[in-house]
């Protein structure tokens, strides 16, 4: 078991959240288009996660016939229904962690891999949500208006770039727009300590 499978199925519930939050709104709304255009990209994670579990598995038959074929199902953007497959992977995962006790022990014994893996599912829930939000919030008022307008809006906020060609005028947007800001913060310095993390191991093997 890895903190890399963990990572994937809170990815495979959250996924799962989305998709049913969109059931609940005009299939022409922008927030709709946002959440698809999320979606596909969670799709090509557990596509990758697919292919990197065949890679590796000893029978590849065994595992593509037992559960193999519902996770590249459920990885396909267009097979909107087999979206839902994704409570396979998060029922393998809990599967291996028969109780409480043994996933407390498991973040206790992998403390560091833990903290990037609770790091990174922070950021991926933090700029979605907040993008989602802000794009509810100035779909009247402010010149966020389109899905393509808060994709390149959060881009620009999360790399702390701040062009202004876009940017929140309400005032629940603007305080989507700093959590945004803060969480690209976050994001570059976690990606500093990984690199030096990396680096400071090469240098113990040498």
């Amino acid at each position: 078991m890895s903190i890399y499978k963990l990572v994937v199925a809170v990815l495979s519930v959250f996924s799962i959240i989305l998709l049913s939050s969109s059931f609940f709104m005009p299939k022409e709304s922008e927030v709709h288009r946002l959440i698809n255009y999320y979606d596909f990209g969670l799709c090509m994670v557990f596509l990758y996660d697919f292919f990197r579990q065949f890679r590796e598995s000893e029978n590849r038959l065994k595992y593509f016939f037992t559960y193999g074929w519902l996770d590249l199902l459920s990885s396909i953007p267009v097979v909107g229904a087999f979206r839902f497959a994704r409570f396979f992977r998060v029922f393998r995962v809990i599967r291996v962690f028969k109780s409480i006790r043994i996933l407390i022990l498991f973040v206790q014994t992998k403390k560091k891999s833990s903290l990037y893996g609770l790091i990174v599912l922070f950021i991926c829930f933090t700029v979605i949500l907040s993008s989602i939000a802000t794009l509810y919030f100035e779909r009247e008022t402010g010149n966020i208006q389109t899905a393509e307008d808060a994709l390149w809006w959060t881009f620009i906020s999360v790399t702390t770039v701040g062009y202004g060609d876009y940017y929140p005028v309400t005032n629940y947007g603007k305080l989507s727009a700093t959590v945004m800001i803060f969480t690209g913060l976050l994001a570059f310095g976690t990606i500093v300590a990984f690199i030096n993390d990396i680096m400071e191991r090469y240098k113990d093997v040498d």
